[in-house]
């Protein structure tokens, strides 16, 4: 009778082991969502660094990820749809922007239980704002950039220029006098979400706003639609009037769309973002990238000193309680200073921790990134509304109203509010 139970016994104790003991469970899956620069599976500097760093995680995490791939483009919708259908991922690296969409659409986990107060103190406050709604917080904010003028050095001293504009006033005047037919005095964009990171930064130093405290539209109201006139029409004198900023700028929709005349020489100037120092330094001889200078934008008559922070968030969607631990897991990983760090420096991305910048020896020390420091104490960020993005697009549309002549910008921003709250029914 005994040997006949042995076997079974035997049985028992293996189904308690297995079961009971992590060793002999497999590997858990984190499902990842993602734009190819932000992975392993990118092709530029920041590729293999990353494979590192997620392949870091896995081990130390017992984890296998599986990376979805998701093309810039088609990102937003996407992600809403998988949200409203429950199919989301676990976790997913999202343009700071979106936050409120995705948070209105459903989903996204709050996570300030694993990101302590202490460790957000390490973080720009704008960052920690950014990815805070309604006093909970829903990601930590992942890279950011910061929108600058960019100057060619050796051009404004040769047209007698030791400093670069500080002014509207002195852009103008910097921008015609080094305008040729071969290179433009100024170089920007005029329509898209680039276009509008472009304004934003003028509305802002103006003191303008786009939505109220509860998210709801003001920008064509009060001061905020006189400002916004001033902006509008200041453009309109730069494309039209001065003719310092070239006929295809009206199509640019992302400042990458001005590289090809950049890395051509066809600019003096030109309002750029953060990453694109890095498109110069590695695409022109070295002495040619040198002449190429950073500062804060020029302001307006009674402005102050502005800029915009971009970026992207690491955000957890998952919501059983074991795989939003190990996404959550992910995110921190990815956060942590030397990852973030060398993320950042590959990518020419700039960091949203005080600590990487005090102690890393690239940004530290990098001729470029401490100017980019010194600019980020004035950026601000894209409010965390639902109805941001159709402020965007209805905004670009006015400007193109009135750079075409269409409308006056007092009219165009009146039908731009006006569509935005017909949007919103």
């Amino acid at each position: 009778m005994r040997m006949r139970r042995l076997p079974f016994l035997l049985l028992c104790l293996v189904m308690i082991l297995v079961v009971g003991n992590p060793v002999f469970s497999g590997p858990s899956k984190l499902t990842v969502w993602a734009d190819s620069f932000f992975t392993p599976q990118w092709q530029g500097g920041q590729g293999p660094i990353l494979d590192k760093i997620w392949k870091q995680f896995e081990k130390e995490n017992n984890a296998v990820i599986d990376l979805q791939l998701v093309p810039y483009p088609e990102f937003q919708a996407k992600l809403l749809s998988a949200l409203r259908a429950k199919t989301a991922p676990d976790a997913v690296i999202a343009d700071q922007y979106w936050l409120a969409s995705m948070i209105k659409t459903g989903g996204v986990q709050e996570i300030s239980a694993y990101w302590p107060e202490k460790e957000r103190k390490d973080f720009f406050p704008w960052a920690v704002e950014g990815t805070t709604v309604g006093g909970k917080i829903y990601g930590i904010w992942y890279t950011t950039d910061a929108r600058v003028l960019y100057y060619r050095k050796d051009l404004l001293q040769k047209g007698g220029f030791n400093e670069p504009p500080g002014t509207w006033d002195e852009l103008v005047k910097t921008a015609q006098a080094l305008h040729t037919s071969d290179v433009y005095g100024l170089g920007m964009v005029f329509q898209g979400e680039g276009g509008m990171c472009t304004l934003l930064i003028d509305f802002w130093s103006l003191g303008g706003e786009l939505t109220d405290a509860d998210g709801k539209p003001i920008f064509h109201l009060g001061k905020n639609k006189e400002a916004l006139i001033k902006v509008l029409n200041f453009y309109d004198q730069l494309y039209n009037k001065y003719k310092v900023t070239p006929k295809d700028s009206v199509a640019y929709t992302t400042e990458n769309d001005m590289n090809q005349r950049i890395l051509a020489g066809g600019y003096n100037m030109f309002f750029g973002g953060g990453w694109q120092i890095g498109i110069i330094q590695d695409n022109l001889p070295p002495k040619d990238a040198k002449n190429w200078e950073i500062a804060v934008r020029p302001v307006p008559p009674g402005g102050k000193p502005s800029s915009m922070a971009g970026g992207f968030d690491l955000n957890v969607l998952a919501s059983n309680p074991t795989a939003k631990r190990l996404a959550a897991k992910f995110i921190q990983h990815l956060a942590k200073p030397n990852n973030m760090a060398k993320f950042a420096a590959a990518s020419r991305g700039l960091p949203v921790r005080m600590s990487v910048w005090e102690n890393d020896s690239f940004f530290a020390t990098d001729h470029y990134m401490q100017q980019y420091h010194a600019i980020l104490d004035f950026a601000k960020t894209r409010p965390n509304s639902v109805v941001y993005p159709i402020i965007s697009e209805k905004v670009m549309v006015a400007l193109g109203q009135v750079l075409s002549g269409q409308k006056n910008a007092s009219q165009a921003i009146d039908d731009a509010g006006k569509a935005v709250l017909a949007a919103m029914q």
